[in-house]
């Protein structure tokens, strides 16, 4: 099953248990719109025992390996854990556990702006209904915060043209157009667009890619995100992070990617 020599060390990384986003309710009260709020790996709030009255083990890892251990390692920061948490509970529809990491997401400080982007993002590569359903999760979350909405985007206007270029898709000729503008054109497109960097926007798309099981395209995000300055450090801890809330198999599928992509570049796997 493990065909590369590489792929041990960088699996032991990902030597988790599989536990999906179990959660604890939302605070009662929450600091207005200008208020910053302290960081937090934990969400606030909970039912006690009575979420993982069929399942006690459960609970028990979520307290002590999710939000004791997975939570608080330092390769990532609690924003950036955020960010990539908040876009696999999108891409993977589960509207529960967005609302309540939407919540942990402020508290941390991730701003509506990112959250915004992030979702557009995100939706790209997803589908639309997970962007329609993420945008309704984070309307009822600000409202009940009593939180403004970020301002409307300007206007996008695209000219949908290879501009010359090979079609990625020739299959699929306006396919191919659609990337080349939508996605990465260089001063209009989804990835050059402010407010996230380039390593947020890599960070997020790894993930979701992890999650979605999207082999190839997760092995050509894991290139553009070194080239984006995420470490190797950083992307092992985030295909850790992202196997508790999408599966083992993700992880080990990612795993084993990693391992190639670091291998040909001559870098250094496992640590």
């Amino acid at each position: 099953m493990i065909r590369s020599r590489v792929f041990p060390t960088i699996l032991i990384l990902t030597g988790l248990v599989l536990a999906t986003g179990c959660l604890r309710d939302e605070a009662s009260t929450r600091a207005a719109a200008d208020a910053q709020p302290e960081a937090s790996s934990t969400l606030e709030g909970g039912e006690g025992g009575e979420r993982y009255a069929a399942a006690p083990y459960l609970g028990e890892l979520e307290n002590t390996l999710l939000f004791g251990d997975i939570w608080e390692r330092q390769a990532l920061s609690l924003r950036d854990r955020s960010l990539i948490t908040v876009a696999v509970t999108q891409a993977l529809y589960r509207t529960e556990e967005l609302r309540e990491y939407l919540e942990l997401a402020l508290d941390n400080g991730v701003t509506r702006e990112e959250i915004a982007e992030l979702m557009t993002h995100v939706s790209m590569y997803s589908g639309w209904p997970t962007g329609s359903n993420a945008s309704r999760v984070a309307t009822d979350v600000y409202g009940r915060r009593g939180l403004a909405f970020p301002p409307p985007a300007e206007p996008v206007t695209l000219e949908v043209d290879l501009r010359g270029q090979r079609p990625g898709y020739p299959a699929i000729p306006y396919l191919s157009a659609l990337t080349r503008s939508l996605l990465f054109d260089e001063s209009d497109g989804i990835w050059s667009r402010p407010v996230l960097s380039p390593r947020d926007r890599s960070m997020i798309i790894i993930s979701v890619a992890q999650a979605l099981y999207a082999t190839d395209q997760l092995r050509g995000h894991l290139s553009r995100g070194l080239n984006n300055g995420l470490t190797t450090e950083e992307i092992q801890e985030i295909i850790t992070h992202v196997t508790f809330y999408a599966g083992w198999p993700t992880g080990s599928n990612a795993a084993r990617l990693a391992a190639e992509v670091f291998a040909d570049r001559g870098l250094e796997v496992g640590g």
